[in-house]
């Protein structure tokens, strides 16, 4: 089998591509940023995979972690919606990171690189129009949309200028369980499972579960005939229907009678950044994503691509709401 390199491997989706590879017998190197840290490399040592330190940022120690394997697996990013310093967590990984991963992909003879970028780098749909891989969010309002958009172009000019052989996936909001820290995507779910959100915001957003997402990276790796973008992501589903789903799972989840006023709605992202700077709770709204996602846009998404070259089909989406919150119940 061949020896595959996944950079972010102690990562929600990292860690679930290493655990799909070491099932299916490839040989694995998972790097993180961190070798050392005994928390950030529990997991991935009990599936006895070879750990290395790499990091976006530095190209070395990127050729290095790649020598001798046949793919690389690109999912290590800065997936914050606010930091104090945007530029420097999640622009460098997003923009240095990509070109640095691919240059040290052609240094080291990579033969395939399956790249993780986003349908944020699609964007959501004004006119009704059901958005497929042809399509760019070049006109993005959020930050992070911006620099996965981005990034992803960068991805393919590299691509062509190296003569690499590229894929990329374009998961939607990733949920599922099996993370030992959240991400935006899923804190969301801890609030729910809480009831620390009082009133509905009635938005929607396309979800896909991280196993089912691993498994569509390894199909793209593995399928000689797998070429260009993948919109990988289930169906979208209204708040109101998220909320519906995780009550009849856990009936101590209260589904909020009250909607969200229009009026407030410009107000949300202080809302937000006073609970941060009060309780030290993950950033979820900038006013970029309120002009993002809350301001008439939908996320009508084709999958029929991956479905058709990669025979990939998501679980019900249920199942994944369920298991996300159990996950958070549990840990």
């Amino acid at each position: 089998m061949d020896k595959v390199l996944i950079t972010g491997a102690n990562g929600h989706l990292g860690f679930h591509i290493v655990s799909e590879l070491v099932r299916r017998g490839y040989r694995v190197r998972a790097s993180v940023r961190d070798a050392q840290n005994a928390k950030k490399t529990a997991r991935l040592k009990e599936l006895g995979v070879e750990i290395v330190y790499a990091d976006l940022l530095d190209r070395p120690s990127l050729v290095k972690a790649m020598q001798e394997c046949d793919g690389l697996f690109q999912v290590a990013a800065g997936y914050k919606m606010h930091t104090a310093d945007m530029m420097k967590d999640v622009w460098r990984p997003a923009m240095e990171g990509t070109e640095n991963a691919l240059r040290a992909a052609h240094a080291a003879g990579i033969k395939k690189v399956i790249y993780t970028s986003s349908v944020a780098a699609v964007g959501v749909s004004r006119d009704g129009v059901v958005k497929d891989e042809q399509h760019w969010n070049d006109e993005a309002q959020e930050f992070y949309a911006q620099c996965k958009n981005d990034a992803e172009k960068l991805a393919w000019k590299l691509a062509q200028e190296l003569s690499l052989n590229l894929v990329t996936v374009l998961p939607g909001t990733i949920i599922g369980p099996g993370f030992y820290e959240h991400t935006p995507s899923t804190y969301i779910f801890e609030k729910i499972a809480r009831n620390k959100i009082p009133l509905l915001l009635e938005t929607g957003f396309s979800y896909v579960d991280v196993r089912d997402l691993a498994v569509a990276h390894v199909a793209a790796y593995e399928n000689s005939a797998a070429a260009g973008r993948y919109i990988v992501t289930s169906e979208t589903v209204p708040a109101s229907r998220v909320y519906t789903i995780a009550h009849a799972a856990f009936n101590g989840i209260k589904i909020p009678t009250q909607r969200v006023p229009k009026i407030m709605i410009p107000l949300l992202p202080a809302m937000d950044w006073l609970e941060n700077r009060l309780t030290g709770s993950l950033r979820l709204m900038t006013r970029g994503s309120v002009r993002e996602y809350l301001s008439g846009g939908q996320q009508l998404l084709n999958t029929t691509k991956a479905a058709r070259d990669l025979a990939w089909a998501p679980r019900p989406i249920e199942d994944s709401i369920r298991d996300t919150l159990q996950w958070i119940y549990e840990n």
